[in-house]
C-alpha cells in the first residue's frame, strides 16, 4: 500500500509546526505569512497530502458526505436528478452516496437505518411507491423521527407537513397539459397516469381533469390508464385509448409518453397527424432522445439546487443533535418544517 502523507510530514517538509499546518489547510485564522502559507501549500502538494476526513470529523462533527435516497435509478429523472444533486454538493466540498430503494419500504427502511450509521451529515430522500399510501405513510414517519440527522423529502409526500419537503405544483402541471391540449382543438383526450395512490400522480390527475371539465367538456374515464412511470405501461396504455377514440394523451412523464408512441408507430399511426402525445418532465432531450416532444417541465436543475439549499441549511443544526440533543425540538427538519414548491412550465416541441 502506498504511503499517505501526514500533517506532521507537511509540517516537517515546510519547518512549521502540525498546528500551523492544520490552520492554514484548513483556511482557519492563523498569523502566518503568505509567503509561509505558500511554502505549507507547496510541501502539500509535492508530497499528495490529502486530509483524513474521519479525523476532520471528530474535530467538526461533520462528515462532508449527504445521502440521496431514490425510488428506481433507472427512471431517467431520477437519474438525472441525482446527477444534478452530486454537482451541487461537490461545489460545496460534499460527497454523495446514491441509494436505490426500488419503490420498497422494507429497502427504504434499512437505508434509513444504514446510512445514517455511516455517518452521513444529512439525508434526501424521495419516498419508495409503497411508502407513499395507507399505513405506510405512518411508518416512514417514525424512521424519519429515527433519523438524528436533517431529512428532506423530495417529490414525493412534499405536502405532508411533518418534515422539510421539496417538490413540483403537480396539480399545475396537470393543467398545463390538459390546457394545451384543449387549446389544440381536442375534446377526447386520454391520460396514462402513474400510480393514483401516490399524491403527486393523483395531483397530477386531479389538475388534468379540472381543466377538461372546467372548460365545459366532459372527461371520459375510459380514456384513462394507470401506469407506473416505465416504458412497459406507456407501450400497454396505448390501445386502450387509441381504441377509445381519443385524439390526444397526456402522459404523466416522457418514459411513458416514448413506449405510447411506441405502440402508435406499430400500429401505423403518426403523432400530431393522428394523435397528439405530451409528455410531463422534459427530461429525455439530456439523453438525446424524444428532441421532438412536448411535455410539461419539471427542471432537475431547479429541483436540485432547492433540495440542496434547504438540506445545506439545516446540516449545522444536526451538530449539536449528535452531541447528545435528542428531541424533535432540537430537529427543526421535523419540528418546524419548510416545503418549497416549484412551478412547472410547459416546453413545445417545434413538431409534435
Amino acid at each position: 500500500m502506498a504511503y499517505r502523507a501526514t500533517l506532521k510530514d507537511v509540517a516537517a517538509a515546510a519547518g512549521v509546526s502540525v498546528t500551523t499546518v492544520s490552520l492554514v489547510l484548513n483556511n482557519r485564522p492563523a498569523r502566518v505569512s503568505e509567503e509561509k502559507r505558500r511554502v505549507i501549500a507547496d510541501a502539500a502538494k509535492k508530497l499528495n497530502y490529502v486530509p483524513n476526513q474521519s479525523a476532520r470529523s471528530l474535530v467538526t462533527k461533520q462528515s462532508q458526505l449527504v445521502a440521496l435516497i431514490v425510488p428506481d435509478i433507472e427512471n431517467l429523472f431520477f437519474a438525472a436528478f441525482a446527477k444534478c444533486v452530486e454537482d451541487e454538493c461537490a461545489a460545496q466540498g460534499y460527497s454523495l452516496i446514491v441509494a436505490n430503494s426500488d419503490d420498497s419500504r422494507a429497502t427504504e427502511h434499512e437505508l434509513l437505518q444504514r446510512l445514517p450509521a455511516r455517518g452521513v451529515d444529512g439525508v434526501m430522500l424521495i419516498p419508495a411507491r409503497e411508502s407513499c399510501a395507507g399505513d405506510a405513510v405512518g411508518r416512514l414517519r417514525e424512521d424519519v423521527a429515527l433519523v438524528s440527522c436533517p431529512v428532506v423529502l423530495i417529490d414525493r409526500l412534499t405536502q405532508c407537513g411533518w418534515c422539510d419537503a421539496v417538490g413540483f405544483d403537480n396539480y399545475l402541471g396537470g393543467r398545463l397539459a390538459a390546457q394545451y391540449l384543449l387549446e389544440g382543438g381536442h375534446t377526447r383526450i386520454g391520460i396514462v397516469t402513474g400510480d393514483i395512490a401516490e399524491l403527486s400522480a393523483a395531483e397530477r390527475r386531479r389538475g388534468f381533469v379540472d381543466a377538461i371539465e372546467q372548460s365545459g367538456k366532459h372527461f371520459d374515464s375510459a380514456l384513462c390508464a394507470e401506469g407506473d412511470y416505465r416504458f412497459g405501461s406507456g407501450y400497454r396504455a396505448a390501445d386502450q385509448i387509441i381504441d377509445g377514440g381519443a385524439t390526444a394523451v397526456f402522459c404523466c412523464n416522457d418514459v411513458m409518453a416514448l413506449g405510447f408512441r411506441q405502440r402508435m408507430a406499430e400500429r401505423g399511426l403518426r403523432v400530431t397527424e393522428d394523435m397528439q402525445v405530451i409528455g410531463y418532465d422534459n427530461i429525455l432531450k439530456r439523453f438525446g432522445l424524444g428532441w421532438r416532444m412536448t411535455t410539461v417541465e419539471q427542471s432537475v436543475t431547479d429541483l436540485a439546487a432547492a433540495c440542496w439549499d434547504m438540506l445545506r441549511g439545516r446540516i449545522d443544526v444536526s451538530v449539536h443533535t449528535k452531541s447528545g440533543v435528542d428531541s424533535v425540538a432540537a430537529r427543526p427538519w421535523l419540528s418546524d418544517p419548510q416545503v418549497e414548491v416549484l412551478t412547472p412550465k410547459l416546453v413545445q416541441a417545434a413538431c409534435s
